[in-house]
């Protein structure tokens, strides 16, 4: 039987997306731009279904401020610019922009900031003299960023505190295990689930996250990372941006929750 699995009735299947993850499917290549797919996953007896057309609003059913409308200029802008390469001349964040906005705010220089998923964040975060400890499944992306910042004019207090691991699946989780409990500022989740699962980095990363610091999950609406946002919403409150982000002119969700104990 297939089920069709709208934001009222979440709940009730996210669950089963820890062990089942759902998969993307686009019907042309120039959806990709426009956010248009169906996600589909199956337990032992159903396959679900989640479709996304109009993008106007995000997987959860909320709409973006009327704001958001100022960034589709920059929205499709790095769009068409990281089709000729993949560091932006000027990097940010692949998240919703109010999202990079509220980064802004809670970061200071010399904070410690763990990233599942490495990129043009990844230099954002170095820009602000953060302490980076970032994970990467991707060995071509870890070798064109690893070069990158080598070449680049960051200093030598800035390199020393920049930790990058080429790893995936028990290899990360293995090492998040051997770092010390409550020793980040901030853990932004925004990897593929299919080589290190955002469900299970959350899971993994929040005792070492410092009271008082933030977890930041990016596609927070889409059904993949239901289960580790709903588990963040059953201990923390979730502050939520919905509206355009980096690279397509469509709306998604990037949710944070500051930890409070």
């Amino acid at each position: 039987m297939q089920i069709s699995v709208t934001h009222k009735n979440k709940n009730h299947f996210a669950k089963g997306l820890k062990n089942a993850p759902a998969k993307t499917y686009y019907k042309y290549k120039y959806n990709r731009l426009f956010g248009r797919y169906r996600v589909t996953w199956k337990d032992d007896i159903n396959e679900y279904t989640v479709k996304s057309w109009s993008r106007i609003r995000d997987f959860d059913g909320y709409f973006p401020k009327i704001s958001f409308l100022k960034d589709i200029t920059p929205a499709i802008s790095t769009y068409m610019e990281s089709r000729k390469g993949f560091i932006l001349r000027k990097p940010i964040p692949f998240i919703v922009f109010d999202a990079i906005t509220k980064l802004d705010t809670i970061l200071s220089p010399k904070d410690k900031v763990l990233e599942f998923g490495s990129g043009n964040s990844t230099l954002w975060f170095l820009e602000k003299q953060c302490r980076i400890t970032s994970f990467e499944h991707s060995l071509t992306w870890y070798n064109l960023l690893n070069d990158h910042v080598n070449s680049s004019r960051y200093d030598e207090d800035t390199l020393n505190h920049f930790s990058y691991h080429l790893s995936e699946n028990e290899t990360t989780w293995k090492s998040i295990e051997e770092m010390d409990d409550e020793s980040f500022d901030m853990v932004l989740v925004d990897g593929a689930n299919e080589f290190n699962n955002r469900n299970k980095c959350i899971d993994k990363s929040l005792s070492k996250l410092k009271t008082g610091g933030w977890m930041v999950l990016d596609n927070s609406d889409h059904p993949n990372n239901w289960p580790g946002g709903l588990y963040m919403d059953s201990k923390y409150e979730r502050i939520r941006f919905t509206g355009f982000a980096a690279m397509g002119s469509y709306v998604s969700q990037t949710s944070f929750w500051q930890k409070t104990d």
